[in-house]
């Protein structure tokens, strides 16, 4: 069946306003018409059917122009619209998120059910966030997933993680077998690089890089004590490779045949937690390997986060010491070193916010016939049939 292209145009004008209400946070019609270069009456029909559809509000009247007139009125996200569920599953722990529609978090949860199978662990999130849920009242749009791994994000499949010792692991089948939401899934470094699109205005090129303390490795010897990944952010959009493979991390050290991502001896890895030394040989390591990836991509900003990068001064002056090359670099190309060490739910909010940015995406052409593709009367209709 042929596209109908006034339908689309029609979606993809819609999806560029309420793209533009979500960014900016508040905006009037006139600059929303002046930004996007659209007819004000186009714009005035767009903002009255959303308006209409709970999806966005009205605020506050603006000041006058100089030339008076009516004044004009700011837009917003409806927050009461809809919430996206966050999950970040990892073998040792949880992270669990609910974020409103305009990005506002509702609710967190850490945590962990001990040593149990992903599947049984997936359930178990999902319990524990439907039942917070029930104090919120607000319709699911959808639940999104990040999960250590090579991830198939557009069948929702988990095609290889060693960390869970798992293959081809279809999630969204899994979770609507229980629960009729969309579901999402990514990789749990780039789910961090879309929080930081919106959180850290990496709008153009950005490296985005998630590091953790593994302590359960003091209990398993399987388990190295220290990790990261890495999120490519290419013109404000999450790059996630040819074989769904970016974002999985190896050091320019690493050499075939390892299982971690690194060629430095597991002694060292494993005691990163508690040794400066160690910390400072893996952060050598670590930093080494993004030099080309500055150079060759031209990045704005490299992000930081979790605990290994908790003490900032601490880390500048490794690296000055370390690797003062890569300073140099940043120096050279202008490139900024952001640390947002501080919120240990970054992945669950990434993949949350991973499904915002779907939401309020504009359509791709190609997908306009695929069963799966939600225009915002399909997102409309299904949340308020939770209201039924």
């Amino acid at each position: 069946m042929p596209v109908d292209n006034n339908l689309f145009q029609k979606n993809a004008n819609t999806s560029l306003v309420a793209r533009l209400i979500w960014q900016r946070k508040s905006i009037s019609r006139a600059e929303i018409a002046r930004e996007l270069n659209l007819y004000r009456s186009t714009v005035t029909n767009i903002t009255s059917y959303l308006i209409g559809s709970g999806v966005v509000v009205e605020g506050k009247r603006l000041a006058s122009t100089q030339q008076g007139g009516r004044k004009a009125v700011e837009l917003s996200i409806n927050p009461n619209f809809g919430c996206v569920f966050g999950f970040d599953v990892q073998p040792s722990h949880y992270r669990s998120v609910i974020l409103s529609a305009d990005g506002t978090e509702l609710w967190r949860e850490t945590g962990s059910f001990g040593v149990i199978p992903i599947t049984e662990m997936i359930y178990k999130v999902i319990d524990r966030t439907m039942a917070a849920h029930r104090n919120i009242k607000i319709p699911v749009i959808a639940m999104s997933f990040a999960i250590p791994g090579i991830v198939d994000v557009t069948n929702g499949c988990v095609l290889d993680s060693y960390p869970f010792a798992i293959k081809d692991l279809d999630v969204r089948e899994l979770v609507n077998r229980k629960y009729p939401f969309p579901v999402y899934v990514e990789n749990d470094a780039n789910t961090a690089a879309w929080v930081d699109i919106l959180k850290n205005g990496a709008w153009g090129n950005a490296i985005s890089v998630v590091a953790d303390f593994h302590e359960e490795s003091r209990l398993n010897s399987d388990i190295i004590g220290i990790g990261a990944g890495v999120g490519l952010i290419l013109s404000g959009k999450v790059y996630r490779g040819t074989h769904n493979a970016a974002g999985e991390f190896k050091s320019i050290s690493w050499k075939e045949g390892l299982t971690n991502q690194s060629g430095l001896p597991v002694s060292i890895l494993n005691n990163t937690i508690d040794d400066r030394m160690c910390l400072s040989d893996w952060i050598e390591d670590t930093f080494r390997s993004f030099i080309p990836i500055i150079s060759v991509m031209d990045v704005e900003k490299i992000i930081l986060h979790g605990r290994p990068f908790a003490e900032r001064q601490w880390v500048i002056e490794t690296l000055d010491s370390r690797v003062p090359s890569f300073l140099g670099l940043l120096d050279q190309y202008r490139c900024q070193m952001v640390f947002d060490s501080q919120d240990e739910c970054v992945s669950a909010s990434g993949a949350a916010m991973m499904c915002l940015h779907n939401l309020f995406s504009v359509p791709l052409l190609e997908d306009a016939e695929k069963e799966g593709t939600f225009t915002w009367q399909k997102t409309i209709d299904f949340l308020q049939g939770q209201k039924q």
